[in-house]
């Protein structure tokens, strides 16, 4: 039994450090076994978001060091924009559609964390690089 745990933590740990050679097993595994290929892209992006979202957390601490962790910050980063895009959408259309303004929220989540993935990624070679 714990070598199964070490083997489910070694590949979320595998998948988390290179979130987008995931994203891209992912899609061609997903494509090939699912006769809806939306439905299989939509899956990838999803599982690829919350990898994305440990993954920049963890970039975060190490770059940052600070004081609370990324991973609440990240959090507390989601909780402002749903709250923002329910409030646009009530003020649109008088009420919240709650299953859209999560997807929203998602998919806008998966295009900041990847910008945020490659802009960390590069700081922390460009600091083991210079570090002292």
């Amino acid at each position: 039994m714990q070598f199964l745990i070490q083997v489910i933590q070694s590949i979320f740990a595998l998948a988390t450090i290179i979130p987008f050679v995931t994203f891209i097993i992912l899609r061609v595994v997903l494509n090939r076994l699912m006769e809806d290929k939306k439905r299989a892209k939509d899956i990838t992006i999803d599982v690829t978001t919350a990898l994305l979202i440990f993954s920049v957390s963890a970039m975060f601490n190490v770059i940052f060091e600070p004081g609370i962790s990324g991973i609440w910050i990240l959090l507390l980063a989601f909780l402002i924009a749903f709250g923002l895009a329910g409030g646009a959408q009530t003020r649109q259309q008088g009420q919240v559609d709650l299953a859209k303004t999560l997807r929203l929220i998602w998919r806008v989540g998966f295009l900041v964390l990847s910008l945020l993935y490659v802009i960390f990624f590069f700081i922390g070679i460009g600091q083991s690089m210079f570090k002292v």
